[in-house]
């Protein structure tokens, strides 16, 4: 009777050991995952078995010998043989599975204590998947916690959940979560998680380069007739700048970046859009400054303004903002010094120090509910 989990190796006579050992090295050799069982044809167990030093002391039978080994790592849990055997006095099988490395033993995770408005998911706990029930838990803490439930979009309420109660092996792109996370009776039901979260859905906007004079789909909007332009990194923030405009500003446009687009799109600006200055405001982290960076360049060649950081909203990015490992390597000093020389002297040495370390902060840190009830970010705008 095979064992639920494996033995460790160590524990094994040499001879097994040995054995073992081969095996998964030609799954090794011959591009086998180590997480997944692979089929080992008989002719290169009886390879891997001749190549064991000193297999056959005793000078026994090899083939009851190696059929030995064979059905002691099957108890033990490291292989299954096949039940299709050679027609040979002594058989053996015509194949074997080598079972995966370091398979987990499954543990019943503890239900939370729920907060009321979830006590349903007890209901669904038993047939979540391990991804639903970290999502289901970082939820039930952030409801727990009293938040604000002032309603919010649907990314920077994620950024809220996940980056504050989710842990970064489970959520590297916190704000992204429910980007991805499609199933389940909560997640693919958007009108039920919208009402549990307090969330809405923004549209993305359009890809245009001018503003209509009235509101066509709730999309976009002609923001003035001012000469800044105001470039936004993500979508999501587009929206909320946009909503939370004050009535007194300088702004002619407000165009989504589209991340590293802006370094392309920026060739777009012509002199009939008569813009005297731009700015922008991104996720800090290396791709977030050197997109400015390179579209400021790009930008000089045509003789149109630099590209310049919105210093009160980088600012309440890095008071607001929790870090989390970025999927770039950190930078070095050197590099660090010269990408954060782009922004208001005040935030440069937080700004080293984030990307030495590696970090980002998503822009959605800064999110619409600190938009509408704040004033001190309008500097950015006049």
């Amino acid at each position: 009777m095979t064992r639920e989990t494996p033995t460790d190796a160590t524990a094994l006579r040499r001879r097994e050991r040995e054995l073992l050992a081969l095996l998964r090295q030609w799954a090794k050799d011959n591009k086998r995952r180590a997480d997944t069982k692979t089929q080992i044809p008989l002719d290169a167990v009886l390879k891997a078995f001749r190549a064991i030093r000193n297999r056959n002391p005793e000078g026994e039978f090899e083939p009851a010998v190696l059929d030995g080994c064979l059905k002691v790592l099957e108890q033990n849990g490291l292989i299954k043989a096949f039940q299709d055997r050679t027609p040979e006095t002594v058989s053996l099988p015509v194949s074997i599975w080598l079972l995966p490395e370091d398979r987990p033993v499954r543990t019943e995770e503890p239900m939370p204590r729920w907060h009321h408005e979830l006590s349903w998911l007890a209901r669904e706990w038993q047939r979540a998947t391990p991804k639903q029930r970290t999502a289901y838990t970082a939820l039930n803490l952030w409801r727990k916690s009293d938040p604000d439930l002032f309603a919010v979009p649907i990314r920077e309420r994620a950024l809220e959940i996940f980056g504050t109660f989710g842990s970064e092996a489970d959520f590297p792109m916190p704000e992204k979560t429910f980007d991805e996370l499609k199933s389940g009776p909560l997640f693919s039901d958007p009108d039920r998680l919208d009402e549990v979260i307090r969330t809405f859905r923004p549209p993305p906007p359009l890809l245009t380069e001018t503003f209509p004079l009235e509101e066509t789909d709730g999309r976009y909007w002609r923001v003035g007739t001012g000469d800044v332009l105001l470039v936004v990194e993500n979508s999501t923030t587009w929206w909320s700048l946009v909503k939370c405009l004050p009535e007194q500003h300088r702004l002619g446009y407000v165009a989504w970046g589209l991340g590293g687009t802006f370094r392309a799109s920026v060739r777009a600006i012509t002199a009939e859009h008569r813009i005297s200055e731009i700015r922008y405001v991104g996720d800090l982290d290396l791709s977030g400054v050197r997109i400015p960076l390179k579209a400021s360049h790009t930008a000089s060649q045509l003789g149109l303004p630099a590209v310049q950081p919105t210093g009160k909203l980088y600012e309440v990015l890095l008071d607001l903002g929790r870090p989390r490992n970025a999927k770039e390597a950190p930078a070095n000093a050197a590099e660090a010094t010269q990408l954060a020389s782009w922004l208001p002297a005040q935030h440069r040495a937080d700004t080293v120090g984030l990307l030495m370390e590696g970090k980002r902060l998503a822009q959605e840190w800064v999110g619409y509910r600190y938009l509408q009830r704040n004033t001190d970010w309008y500097a950015d705008v006049r």
